[in-house]
C-alpha cells in the first residue's frame, strides 16, 4: 500500500479520538486537508481556522503532504456583511442577533452522508449540497464504511444512493459480525429533583453498532422514568453525533402555581408628569396631565380573582403540588360603589381621582395649595376646583363645577360651569377671559379683563377698561365700587356706586340685552339668510323650466318633466320653511324688544360725562356730572329719574 495512503488512513483512524473542536488533518494542499476537516466537522470551510504543522513540498519525483492543525473558529461571525452594512445606515448593531441564526443560511453548502449501523444492517444517508456546495462521492462513503468496520455492501446501491441523495437512510449491507464491546452505550444521570433526565452517548467504535431513539428511550425507562420524553432532542443528538455530552432527555412537568389576585386600575392613580413635545420639539409645561377625571359610572378599578395551582409530575410521574393564588380585597372608597360581586368599582359622581392608602376615592373638589402655574401645569376638572393662591399668566383653570380662588387671577382663562368666585382681583392685562357658563362671577374687582357670566357679575370695588357681559345683572357696590371705561352688558340691570371718572373715557352701558336671546336670533337670521338664498336659486330654475314647457312642450321630455316636479315640491318646501323662520324671528324679536324695555341702569352717588347708556333702540349720553340718578326706559327713549337707595332697598326685600 502507498505510505501516504496508509498514512492518511490511520489519520482517519483517529478522528474518532479526537475532540469535537480540535482535529489534524494530512493532505497534498491546505485545501485539501480543510476539505477533510469540513467533512469531519460538518461544517462549512468558512467556519474553520486552521495552523500549519508542517509545511507540504511539490516536486517531480518526490511529493511531500501538509500537515496542519484545524479548528473551529469559535469568533466565526455570520453577519460581517450585515454589520457593515447596518452600520453604514447609521443604525449601529440593532439589525444583528444571533436570533438570526435560523435565518441566516449559507448560500454554498456541500452535501454531506451519514453511515449508521444497527442490528437491521448498515444504511447509509446522503444528503444534496446547496448552490455551487460540493457532492459527497461514493468513494467518501466506502471510505467510511470501511473505517466502521464494514468490508461487504453492495456498491451499486451506495452508487444509487449518492446519485439520490434524497437524505432518506438506505441499507446498504448486512450486520453480519457484531462486536458487542464495540457498540456506542449511553450513560443516564437524573437531577435529585426527579425533574430532568441526562444521557451521554459514547461513539461507536470499528465494528460497533450505533444508538437508535428508543434504545436511549428504553434505557430512560430502565432508570425508572415514565414521562416527559425528549425524543427530537435525542434524535438530534444521534443525528449531529454529540458524543460524551450530556443531553436533556427528559423533563418533568414544573407545577404551576396560581396568580395571585391582583387590580386592574382603569385609571391613572399616580400622579405623574406627562410631558408632550409639538412637531418642534417643545415641551408643554402647562398641560402636565395631573388630574385624573372620572364621570358617574366609569369604571375605576377591576379585581382579577386568584387562579388555582396546577400540580406538576416528576420524570417517575410522582405529584408535585402547586400553591393556589392568593386572594386580596378591592374596598371603595368615597362616592364610589362597589359591584355585588367585588369586583368592579364605578365613580358615583363627577370628579377627580383621589388615591388614599388602598382605596380609591372620587373627590368633586379639587385643591391647589398654591399658585396654578408651572408647577401646576393647566387644570381640567370636572368638580369644583379649590385654589389657595393666584392663576399665573398664560394658565388655564376649567371646571364642571364652581371655581374658588384665594388670591387673584392674572392674564389667565378661567371657566367654570357653576360660580367663579376671586377673593383677590382680576387683573386681566387686557387678555384675560373669565367665563362661568351656569353662574356668577364675583370678584374685588375686574381690571382689564372679558367676563361672561350667565347668571350676575358681582364686583366689590371697581370694574375697570373692560368687557363684562351678564345674563342678569353686573353690580359693582361696595365704598369704592365704580365702573370705568369699557363695555357693560347686562340683561336686567348694571347698578355701581360710580360710573365714569374725571378723565372721562369711554363707558358704554347696554342693558335690556339677552346674550342668549342674541345668539339665538343671530343664528336665526344666519339660517334664514341660508334658506332665502336657495329659494332664490330654485325659483330661477323652477322658472327657466316652466317657460321651456311653455313655449315648446313638444322637445319637454319626460326627463326634465320629472325635473320641474323635483323642483317645484322643493320651491313649496323652501317656501313653507322661510315662513316658519320669519314667524320665529318675529317672535324672538318681540321678546327681545320687551325684554330691553325692562332694563335700567343704577348709579347710587354719581356719573361722569363720557358714559353712554344704551337701553333697547334708544341711546343716552351723559353730558354733565349727575347724583343718585337712574335710567329706563319709556316712550321709546331713556329717561332720567332720581334714584333713593331707601326705595330700592325695600323692593329688593319684597
Amino acid at each position: 500500500m502507498d505510505p501516504l495512503k496508509k498514512m492518511l488512513l490511520e489519520v482517519d483512524d483517529e478522528l474518532q479520538k479526537n475532540i469535537q473542536d480540535k482535529v489534524v488533518v494530512i493532505g497534498y494542499s491546505i485545501s485539501d486537508c480543510l476539505k477533510k476537516a469540513s467533512e469531519f466537522f460538518k461544517k462549512d470551510i468558512s467556519y474553520l481556522d486552521y495552523e500549519i504543522l508542517e509545511k507540504g513540498k511539490k516536486g517531480f519525483f518526490k511529493k511531500k503532504p501538509y500537515k496542519i492543525l484545524v479548528t473551529i473558529n469559535q469568533n466565526y461571525n455570520p453577519y460581517s456583511e450585515l454589520e457593515e452594512f447596518a452600520f453604514k445606515l447609521g443604525v449601529g448593531d440593532k439589525l444583528l442577533s444571533t436570533e438570526l441564526d435560523q435565518y441566516i443560511e449559507p448560500k454554498n453548502v456541500d452535501g454531506y452522508f451519514r453511515v449508521r449501523i444497527y442490528k437491521e444492517g448498515v444504511f447509509l444517508t446522503v444528503c444534496p449540497p446547496k448552490g455551487n456546495g460540493k457532492p459527497v462521492e461514493k468513494e467518501e462513503c466506502i471510505r467510511r464504511l470501511e473505517q466502521r468496520g464494514i468490508s461487504i455492501y453492495d456498491e451499486k446501491k451506495i452508487e444509487k444512493v449518492v446519485k439520490q441523495a434524497k437524505c432518506e437512510p438506505v441499507k446498504v449491507a448486512e450486520y453480519d459480525h457484531p462486536i458487542p464491546e464495540h457498540d456506542s452505550t449511553c450513560k443516564v444521570e437524573i437531577t435529585p429533583d426527579e425533574m430532568k433526565a441526562y444521557v451521554k452517548i459514547t461513539p461507536p467504535r470499528k465494528g460497533g453498532r450505533d444508538l437508535k431513539v428508543e434504545d436511549i428511550v428504553n434505557a430512560l425507562k430502565a432508570k425508572g422514568v415514565v414521562i416527559g420524553f425528549k425524543e427530537e432532542n435525542i434524535k438530534k443528538a444521534l443525528d449531529e453525533e454529540i458524543y460524551m455530552e450530556d443531553i436533556l432527555a427528559a423533563e418533568g412537568i414544573p407545577p404551576k402555581h396560581g396568580r395571585d389576585a391582583y387590580i386592574d386600575y382603569k385609571v391613572k392613580i399616580k400622579k405623574e408628569f406627562k410631558l408632550e413635545e409639538d412637531e418642534y420639539g417643545r415641551v408643554d409645561f402647562k398641560n402636565l396631565h395631573l388630574i385624573e377625571n372620572v364621570v358617574p359610572g366609569q369604571i375605576l378599578a377591576e379585581k382579577l380573582p386568584p387562579e388555582k395551582g396546577i400540580p406538576g409530575r416528576t420524570l417517575f410521574n410522582k405529584i408535585i403540588p402547586a400553591r393556589d393564588g392568593k386572594d386580596i380585597e378591592l374596598k371603595p372608597g368615597k362616592n364610589t360603589v362597589l359591584s355585588e360581586d367585588g369586583r368592579i368599582l364605578k365613580a358615583e359622581i363627577n370628579g377627580q381621582v383621589v388615591m388614599i392608602g388602598n382605596r380609591i376615592s372620587v373627590e368633586d373638589i379639587y385643591r391647589v395649595l398654591g399658585d396654578v402655574g408651572p408647577k401646576t401645569g393647566n387644570i381640567e376638572f370636572l368638580g369644583s376646583v379649590n385654589i389657595v393662591g393666584s392663576v399665573l399668566d398664560n394658565h388655564q383653570v376649567k371646571a364642571g363645577g364652581n371655581i374658588e380662588i384665594l388670591n387673584s387671577i392674572q392674564k389667565a382663562i378661567v371657566e367654570a360651569e357653576g360660580n367663579i368666585i376671586v377673593k383677590g382681583g382680576i387683573l386681566g392685562k387686557e387678555e384675560a377671559k373669565i367665563i362661568s357658563s351656569n353662574g356668577s362671577v364675583i370678584a374685588r374687582f375686574i381690571q382689564n379683563a372679558k367676563i361672561f357670566a350667565a347668571i350676575d357679575v358681582l364686583v366689590e370695588e371697581a370694574i375697570m377698561h373692560s368687557f363684562v357681559e351678564a345674563g342678569e345683572r353686573v353690580v359693582c357696590q361696595g365704598r369704592r365700587a365704580q365702573i370705568v371705561g369699557g363695555e357693560i352688558r347686562a340683561k336686567k340691570e348694571v347698578r355701581a356706586r360710580v360710573i365714569g371718572s374725571t378723565a372721562q373715557p369711554k363707558t358704554e352701558i347696554i342693558v335690556g340685552y339677552d346674550p342668549v336671546l342674541l345668539k339665538q336670533f343671530e343664528e336665526l337670521e344666519k339660517k334664514l339668510k341660508e334658506k332665502k338664498d336657495e329659494f332664490e336659486k330654485v325659483k330661477k330654475t323652477k322658472q327657466t323650466l316652466e317657460t321651456r314647457k311653455k313655449e315648446d312642450p313638444d322637445s319637454f321630455l319626460a326627463e326634465q318633466r320629472k325635473k320641474l316636479e323635483e323642483v317645484s315640491e322643493q320651491f313649496q318646501s323652501l317656501q313653507a320653511e322661510i315662513q316658519q323662520l320669519e314667524k320665529e324671528k318675529e317672535q324672538l324679536q318681540k321678546e327681545m324688544e320687551e325684554l330691553a324695555g325692562e332694563g335700567k341702569v343704577i348709579i347710587e352717588k354719581q356719573v361722569y360725562p363720557g358714559v353712554i347708556i344704551k337701553i333697547k333702540d334708544a341711546v343716552y349720553n351723559v353730558i354733565d356730572e349727575r347724583f343718585s340718578v337712574q335710567y329706563v326706559y319709556k316712550d321709546g327713549k331713556i329717561i332720567e329719574e332720581k334714584y333713593i337707595k331707601k326705595k330700592e332697598s325695600s323692593k329688593e326685600k319684597k
